[in-house]
């Protein structure tokens, strides 16, 4: 039979590997940034890992477009980046919550797109 103190340690120490594992993630995730450009190259988007966008840049071919039609353009690009940010994110997280958690379903719920009807 394990003595409290024995106890107290196997939980002292897997609570630092958690710490630990929730740093890396953390660190990740602050450097975990996604850039995408439209398939024609006029519109490019920067959003973090939460999918806020960070950046937005036009070529001078943007000029050219309606704002009906850049817009469209910039927020199909923005979207498309916002999966591709989810899908790091989940990647990132995973390890650190078990790909198979309730921790992820959660987290996955958020960052997968709804699928079609």
């Amino acid at each position: 039979m394990r003595t409290p103190e024995e106890i107290m340690k196997e939980l002292d120490a897997r609570v630092a590997q958690i710490q630990e594992q929730a740093g890396r993630a953390e660190e990740a995730l602050a450097e975990s940034a996604t850039t995408l450009a439209s398939e024609d190259g006029v519109v490019t988007v920067t959003v973090n890992a939460g999918g806020t966008l960070t950046g937005l840049r036009f070529t001078p071919q943007a000029r050219g477009m309606s704002g009906t039609g850049l817009a469209d353009l910039v927020l199909d690009t923005y979207n498309r980046a916002v999966e591709e940010s989810g899908r790091k994110t989940a990647q990132i997280m995973s390890g650190l919550l078990g790909a198979d958690s309730e921790a992820m379903g959660v987290l996955n719920s958020f960052t997968r797109p709804p699928k079609e009807s």
